[in-house]
């Protein structure tokens, strides 16, 4: 694929990743909202965690880009609620007070990536084409079984996961057990059964 067609697959892929900015001030949700929206991604934008969650309800959005602190909700509790109400939606959480303990909270609470503010905008545009073309490819899929939706199985599911959060952990993968809440004997056995050593891209 030549870099012309490459980019506009990326472009018509972000075309179809609606983003919901939500940050309790204003001026920073606009100036989020806005430079997603030049990157080529329909942004919509909310100071207001119920309004957010409403867009959720009325499938609005795909993505909720959310910052930690809310007026009178966490980002955790936030995150609950999202899931609460669409199960399947990505929820990228940002916080100015960035640590690894509440990274590795928000990510078993079921948030897809946890960034710091200033935002890394290169690395959370990369998220968010990387949602793209997952969505890309979840349409293809449908498009091939003429509309009949089926569910990913899920051993499927439970390895996507596993493979998601070993990324984050840069493949180390005593901090991704602790991430995910099991025992790094539980992890290694399952990445063995599921890829085969050699193919699992991890490292003790």
């Amino acid at each position: 694929m030549n870099y012309g067609v490459q980019t506009a697959a990326i472009l018509t892929a972000r075309r179809n990743l609606t983003v919901c900015v939500v940050d309790g001030d204003p001026s920073q949700m606009a100036f989020i909202r806005d430079s997603l929206g030049r990157a080529g991604f329909p942004a919509v934008g909310t100071a207001n965690s119920e309004e957010a969650l409403e867009k959720v309800r009325l499938g609005n959005c795909r993505v909720i880009v959310a910052d930690c602190k809310l007026p009178g909700l966490d980002g955790l509790a936030f995150l609950e609620k999202v899931l609460h109400q669409d199960l399947g939606m990505r929820v990228i959480l940002m916080s100015a007070t960035h640590s690894v303990d509440s990274a590795i909270e928000a990510i078993k609470h079921g948030a897809y990536d946890y960034v710091c503010k200033p935002l890394d905008y290169r690395r959370l545009t990369k998220t968010l084409d990387d949602l793209a073309e997952q969505l890309r490819k979840l349409q293809n899929s449908a498009t091939a079984l003429n509309g009949d939706w089926r569910p990913l199985p899920l051993s499927e599911v439970r390895s996507m996961h596993i493979q998601r959060v070993l990324e984050k952990c840069n493949g180390n993968r005593v901090r991704a057990a602790r991430m995910l809440g099991i025992g790094r004997t539980s992890l290694y056995r399952f990445l063995k059964s599921a890829h085969g050593e050699s193919t699992v891209r991890a490292r003790a």
